[in-house]
């Protein structure tokens, strides 16, 4: 397993010379949970897809949000668990993830912009066009998910704050007391974080999109699902989980028959809004990032899936080894999967698929992800397959030297 392969920090070493598969594995879902979400994300606005289809998809919809904000998690997690009690400098870590991440981010909006620059019968880079490639490096449109990677890359470039931040709350908490009142003191500020966030998630669905503003403040506005204070909890609460591995894995175990039934309870809740504003067309943006039922359904699923992949990894067997496997892939494939998505939406979309979206979607997905995992295996092993992969690409290569030095 190799965490350097998605939009994570580095996967060696870990501080405590041991790899977390667990991570591992929830790395895998999460990508075939994006995977799938752009995929039938492809197919519910058409326009003869039958009720019934757009109602599954909707709900299969509910089912994988928890994909891009299980990786804030794990980069909080993985982030926290290296270097979140080393006084090592954060300096070279920071360049070496500029190049392990954001330099492929860039090599794929290249790529995205004069695809969609080409299929869209517009000159590759013309004066007026300008202005408009230089967007996608801040907020890409042409490479939709890409979002993403901008939005991740502040927590990295802020993390020495959470860091110093993070001791100083530690001081508070293990200062005094045993050990289950030290647990009861982080329990008690993630509440409160709990708290706050959910107020900002009630401003930014129910209240920001009204308010009228200028300037600076608009345009922080607008762009405000690009921005690292919406996502902060996820962040902090994979910082947790990797600064008390142990404790966490227990929690998260103790607590999985209840975290599964508040799960089963949230889902049905989601799907009843969605279908109540059901009209001709379904809409999906009422199950947004940020809204507060989207934060209390993926946090509560985010701690459900910990204890399954803690049960899995244990009994996993062939589906363990798979996760792991597109695990290390996760990052280049998620860069990529969106092109591939483009070729095959092109073919898909003059079929009359009228009863078969479900099938179309679900076929599209196991598709996609494969072509990209197998996509980005392939450009790992090229020279400068970095550029395009992140550490998997150096991660292969060193794999295949060492093969190579045996013989």
């Amino acid at each position: 397993m190799s965490s350097s392969a998605s939009p994570l920090p580095p996967g060696e070493p870990y501080s405590s010379g041991k790899r977390v598969d667990e991570w591992g594995l929830l790395r895998g879902l999460s990508f075939f949970a994006i995977v799938m979400q752009h995929s039938l994300g492809e197919y519910i606005y058409r326009d003869n897809i039958l009720y019934a289809d757009a109602a599954v998809l909707g709900m299969l919809y509910h089912f994988i949000r928890y994909g891009t904000l299980t990786f804030v998690f794990l980069a909080g997690a993985i982030l926290f668990y290296q270097y979140g009690r080393s006084e090592k400098k954060y300096g070279p870590v920071l360049l070496k993830r500029i190049g392990d991440i954001y330099v492929p981010f860039a090599c794929w909006t290249l790529l995205y912009w004069i695809v969609v620059q080409y299929l869209s019968n517009k000159p590759l880079l013309s004066y007026g066009e300008l202005p408009l490639l230089l967007q996608q490096f801040i907020a890409p449109t042409h490479g939709y998910h890409l979002w993403f990677v901008v939005m991740i890359f502040q927590f990295y470039l802020l993390f020495p704050l959470f860091r110093a931040a993070a001791k100083k709350i530690g001081r508070w908490t293990g200062a005094v007391g045993t050990e289950p009142s030290r647990l009861r003191r982080v329990l008690l500020l993630m509440l409160l974080l709990a708290l706050a966030y959910g107020w900002l998630m009630y401003l930014s669905y129910y209240r920001m999109p009204g308010w009228q503003t200028s300037g600076l403040w608009q345009t922080l506005l607008a762009y405000r699902s690009y921005e690292f204070p919406y996502y902060l909890f996820y962040f902090v609460l994979g910082g947790v989980c990797g600064l008390h591995l142990d404790r966490f894995r227990a929690i998260t175990l103790k607590l999985l028959p209840w975290s599964t039934l508040a799960f089963i309870g949230v889902y049905l809740w989601l799907n009843y809004d969605l279908l109540q504003n059901f009209e001709e067309t379904i809409n999906l943006n009422v199950s947004t990032y940020l809204k507060p039922s989207s934060f209390i359904a993926v946090t509560v699923q985010i701690l459900m899936l910990y204890g399954w992949v803690l049960l899995l990894q244990k009994n996993g067997g062939a589906l363990k080894k798979l996760l792991l496997l597109c695990g290390k892939y996760s990052f280049g494939a998620y860069l990529s999967h969106a092109m591939i998505l483009m070729g095959v939406s092109l073919i898909t979309r003059n079929w009359a698929l009228t009863g078969g979206h479900l099938i179309a979607s679900v076929l599209t997905a196991l598709i996609v992800a494969t072509l990209a995992l197998l996509l980005c295996a392939g450009l790992s092993r090229l020279p400068g397959g970095r550029w395009l992969t992140g550490g998997a690409g150096k991660k292969a290569r060193s794999v295949a030297r060492r093969a190579n030095s045996s013989n």
